[in-house]
């Protein structure tokens, strides 16, 4: 586009999902109008004051500076899914709020196909193979024949009770 924009990636630390990111959040600054000026104040705003920075504090620096000063903070964000381009599913970030004591996951799973998240299983690994499954019993007995190693032999077996587990 040709505007300024803030690359954020998120890191998870904690719950089921600590270690995993969520990539490219890209918060754009647009002067082009009055309206997208004001839009991207209020973009910028909403993740000042999410990462706890006072009211009226002045930002007089550059994007690369301003990202630069934000890593390593930490806040809560809302996340959703939404299908790229390619047709594979992303998470990606609705809200920023000022940090939680821990996370509160909203118990969306990934969408499987074309379905919306609300349509969709809580498989969480969005795996819609699994109904599809051939259903065989690894363990069904079949008979082979001179597979018994006792079989038709008429000598015992003696095991010595020193060798007995019991």
């Amino acid at each position: 586009t040709g505007k300024e924009m803030a690359v954020l990636d998120y890191e998870v630390l904690d719950g089921k999902y600590a270690g995993g990111s969520i990539k490219w959040h890209n918060i754009v600054w647009d002067e082009s109008s009055e309206e997208a000026t004001q839009l991207s104040l209020k973009r910028f705003n909403t993740l000042t004051a999410a990462l706890g920075f006072p009211d009226g504090t002045n930002f007089n620096m550059t994007l690369e500076r301003f990202v630069n000063g934000i890593k390593g903070k930490q806040l809560n964000i809302t996340v959703d899914w939404e299908e790229g381009n390619n047709g594979n599913y992303h998470l990606t970030v609705k809200t920023q709020q000022e940090l939680k004591e821990k996370s509160e996951p909203n118990g969306v799973f990934r969408p499987n196909g074309t379905k919306k998240a609300t349509e969709t299983s809580t498989n969480p690994f969005g795996n819609s193979n699994q109904s599809k499954q051939e259903t065989t019993n690894p363990f069904e007995q079949t008979t082979l024949e001179n597979t018994d190693p006792f079989a038709k032999n008429s000598t015992t077996i003696d095991i010595p009770d020193k060798d007995l587990p019991f």
